[in-house]
């Protein structure tokens, strides 16, 4: 193993200071590394009691030189050939392989320079999964901020910039890059950093498989030091450094994303995801509302800013939208991506698709059905993704009983097959089994009362079945949801994608779902339980897209077999979840999506 140097920044607050190199003494089981400590004008008795803590290299500066300049003396009192951690003092070590796995991800591939990882605060909240830049605001934004801590982002990923509170610096790196800028005399001086390694071909990265604690700020606060002054003075030093790059030259290429960011259902959450997605991998995103709406503010700084771009013709334009408001679509190349649950497409989307230079639809299913009605615009099966940062097998669950528990997740509607559902349930496991249904359903229909419909189908005797409506979650606690049951089902009559279905997936659920439409093309023997379909009949729901069209009708026997068979064959059914979720993990996140539209956009010219 290389050796490391960890640096530690101190300024008072010595009883965190104690706090930290004892459980870094007490916990690190790295053979080779040692501590540097930088002492920035301490008054509290910091020299003193560093001065006594064998095997630390301590270096006294008589006044408070900065937390840059404390780190630069640090990293160049470490070894020639040393890599450098910069520690805050202020940072609790939790894992005893910290450090080993660090170098392992620093050194896993040889073009990396820096690597941070997931920071909570004392009292259990994401303070850190990452973080980036927006390229107007220019304000430092952490991932994952104030969540509660589930499990979230615990693989390893590219990221703009981490935090220096805990951060593993590469000798390669170091002598390329060199050290902080002193010019920042705290704040912003990570992210710059961070810029400056992406510019050199350096990655970035973020490791999830390390968790600390870092209690945030408190040599600002125990120095009564005027944190908004300092943050500010930083902020337009980086800001005038950087601006023009972070908006115009960390980009390969440009798109006109034109979609929408709030209406829901539909397109808006996959839309905010893919927006996010292709900025983070190089692609300059401005953005129109297709269907000429005023969006507002997003509550997402990074949208915010994309939203506030200026759109330009020259670029291509892609739609993400319904086929009908195609027309609207200005500039050159104009790509529709779009979907249907049915058979069929009415003729206003046949004209919409065939006035496009080429049409993407996320499903292998949707080809078949678009060139049927008369699509002759070239087409491309785009399927896209899911967030492996909230949905994954690690996830933690909150459990609603000890029962065996299926789990469904769906807008309340004839085409999701709620009563198909329901039945099968109710008329295949007997009311002693130890077994329960939770549903959760989103309506939007204010004529329709979720509980009296369920109380129409009159099921009788059965085990719990659980129904919650428009339940408020959190988008990123979706994943617990899942992770609360046993298996996944949604007997759905038509899906354009299925994200549901790809989402419990993702989380390693065993999933039952519709052989037929989106989740055909992911939800395969292999990786699930497809449901057979028993026919193919009239689509009868409030949506004017579906008239003269035909979705599927699943067979509610063989939904009653699959129920009971993985009730009977746990085992089996938790391979096959584990299959499913490396499956979605290896091909279909969001990152994956994005590299798809950049590889398509190349192609394109």
């Amino acid at each position: 193993m290389r050796p490391v140097t960890v640096v530690i920044p101190t300024w008072n607050a010595l009883s965190w200071t104690k706090a930290c190199i004892g459980a870094l003494r007490r916990l690190t089981d790295h053979p080779s590394w040692r501590i540097v400590a930088v002492d920035n004008g301490s008054t509290d008795g910091t020299v003193e009691w560093l001065g006594g803590v064998d095997g630390c290299t301590l270096i006294a500066n008589p006044k408070n030189l900065g937390f840059s300049k404390a780190c630069n003396q640090g990293i160049a009192a470490a070894g020639p050939d040393d890599d450098v951690v910069l520690l805050n003092s202020d940072l609790e070590i939790l894992d005893p392989a910290w450090l080993t796995k660090l170098q392992a991800t620093a050194h896993g591939t040889a073009d990396v320079g820096v690597v941070g990882c997931r920071l909570v605060d004392g009292a259990g909240l994401i303070s850190h999964l990452g973080s980036y830049v927006p390229p107007l605001s220019l304000f430092g934004q952490q991932l994952g901020g104030l969540e509660l801590d589930i499990g979230q982002a615990r693989r390893t990923r590219p990221t703009e910039s981490v935090v220096f509170a805990q951060v593993y610096l590469t000798r390669q790196c170091i002598d390329l890059v060199g050290v902080l800028d002193e010019d920042f005399f705290s704040y912003f001086e990570d992210a710059d950093y961070c810029v400056r390694v992406r510019k050199a071909g350096l990655q970035v990265l973020f490791a999830g498989d390390v968790t600390s604690v870092h209690h945030g700020n408190v040599s600002t606060r125990e120095n009564n030091v005027d944190f908004w002054a300092m943050f500010n003075r930083s902020h337009r030093t980086f800001e005038r450094k950087w601006a023009g790059w972070i908006e115009d030259g960390q980009y390969d290429r440009e798109v006109v994303w034109h979609s929408i960011l709030h209406r829901a259902p539909g397109y808006a959450l996959q839309s905010r995801k893919l927006m996010l997605a292709l900025h983070f991998a190089g692609v300059r995103v401005m953005y129109r509302n297709a269907y000429g709406e005023d969006d507002g503010r997003s509550e997402h700084p990074l949208l915010d800013d994309i939203r506030a771009r200026k759109t330009r013709p020259d670029v291509p334009q892609i739609a993400f939208a319904q086929a009908d408001v195609f027309a609207g679509v200005k500039g050159s190349p104009r790509i529709g991506w779009t979907m249907l649950e049915v058979d069929g497409l009415p003729a206003e989307w046949v004209r919409g698709c065939n006035a496009m230079d080429e049409v993407w639809v996320p499903a292998s299913f949707n080809l078949e059905t678009f060139a049927a009605s008369g699509v002759t615009a070239p087409m491309h099966v785009m399927p896209l993704g899911v967030d492996v940062d909230y949905y994954h097998p690690g996830i933690a669950g909150f459990r609603p009983s000890d029962r065996f528990t299926f789990l469904s997740v769906f807008e309340w509607g004839e085409r999701k097959g709620a009563e198909i559902l329901l039945r099968a349930f109710a008329e295949e496991f007997k009311e002693s089994e130890d077994v329960l249904l939770l549903v959760s359903v989103y309506n939007h229909d204010p004529d329709v009362d979720v509980h009296s419909e369920i109380a129409k189908l009159d099921l009788g005797p059965c085990p719990p079945i659980v129904v919650m409506v428009n339940a408020e979650f959190a988008d990123y606690q979706m994943g617990a949801l899942y992770r609360s049951a046993d298996c996944f089902v949604l007997p759905t009559r038509g899906e354009g994608w299925g994200m549901p279905v790809l989402e419990a997936m993702a989380c390693g659920l065993p999933t039952i779902s519709t052989a037929w439409s989106g989740p055909a093309d992911f939800l395969t023997p292999d990786t699930g339980y497809p449901l057979e379909v028993r026919s193919m009949v009239a689509a009868k729901a409030k949506c004017p897209y579906y008239d003269g069209f035909r979705w599927a009708e699943p067979d509610i026997e063989h939904l009653r077999f699959l129920m009971r068979h993985v009730v009977d064959r746990p085992d089996e059914a938790r391979q096959k979840g584990a299959a499913a979720a490396d499956h979605v993990a290896g091909s279909l996140t969001w990152e994956h999506a994005a590299e798809r539209v950049t590889e398509r956009l190349g192609r394109l010219g």
